[in-house]
């Protein structure tokens, strides 16, 4: 049967690309999310800079899964930043060619809290998206982001079914549909995933739990509610052959007391290396485990 691959953003494990290939190797993980390098934002990346990407990733048997761009994080009401916009998702259609990935990353304007979403003015403004996608020859996975208008699976699934652009795909990330106010009702497996499996191009990998007051913070991968056992299972039961990419999201010192003993000797490295080895072997073991 077909399987998903393992994917990391390595912004999460280390700013040295070549860290994280090596931690990503201790754990299975063959796909390389690029977000930022060697504190670069993937958008201001030089070519120099992309085709040290590529050697450093492929040393390592490694592919890059996937350009974390931060298109269409911007306000929606500004001419100037959409099309500044449009400029860095052509750049990073650039890196990820360079790359050999067809995958970026983008999203859907800020949001601003709001839970009434301009769908007419979102539409226009994308309206030079599906122009430069065939151009390039690359596909946009629309991530659903808690502080955007398109922040639930809900959204997204109606977003994209506006959109009606073959090179628009849905990029599930289970954790930010609970963290907004309309996904804290809807379950994110099976019903958030339900809508959006049809189109479903990659996976953000992290965990969210409700807290006494009322917030969802990021937590340790198997602590939260965003059922990734049973969405791993579903994953490989539909035959998804994309990336489930680690977005690590904790540090280190939230780690819970209860995985010490079995992934307490994970925890060292600097900043959220240790977090992210911990979320890493946590996913590797429920991966093996799948029927």
């Amino acid at each position: 049967m077909s399987m998903f691959k393992l994917g990391a953003f390595t912004d999460e494990i280390s700013q040295d690309l070549e860290r994280s290939c090596v931690v990503c190797g201790e754990f299975g993980v063959t796909g390389a999310e690029i977000r930022g390098v060697w504190d670069t934002p993937c958008q201001e990346l030089t070519d120099a800079q992309v085709r040290d990407i590529g050697r450093i990733v492929a040393d390592h048997g490694m592919v890059v899964c996937s350009v974390g761009s931060p298109f269409g994080k911007c306000e929606l009401d500004s001419p100037e930043e959409v099309a500044k916009h449009m400029d860095i998702l052509r750049r990073c259609a650039d890196i990820g060619l360079e790359l050999d990935c067809t995958m970026i990353r983008g999203f859907a304007f800020w949001g601003h809290g709001s839970r009434e979403k301009p769908w007419d003015r979102m539409l226009r403004a994308f309206e030079p998206v599906p122009g430069i996608l065939e151009e390039k020859g690359v596909v946009l996975g629309l991530e659903n982001e808690a502080a955007c208008y398109v922040g639930t699976a809900q959204h997204t699934r109606h977003f994209l079914d506006l959109l009606q652009c073959d090179r628009v795909k849905a990029l599930w990330d289970p954790a930010n549909h609970v963290q907004d106010p309309d996904g804290r009702d809807v379950p994110s497996f099976p019903d958030g995933y339900a809508v959006i499996k049809d189109d479903l191009v990659h996976v953000h990998v992290k965990d969210a739990a409700p807290t006494p007051d009322g917030k969802m913070p990021n937590v340790f991968m198997g602590e939260g509610i965003c059922e990734w056992k049973r969405q791993f299972q579903a994953l490989k039961d539909d035959g998804f052959e994309g990336y489930c990419s680690l977005e690590t999201h904790v540090n280190p010192e939230k780690f819970p007391d209860d995985l010490a003993a079995r992934y307490g000797k994970y925890l060292t490295g600097e900043g959220r290396e240790g977090a992210s080895k911990v979320c890493l072997a946590w996913i590797r073991d429920v991966v093996e485990e799948l029927t």
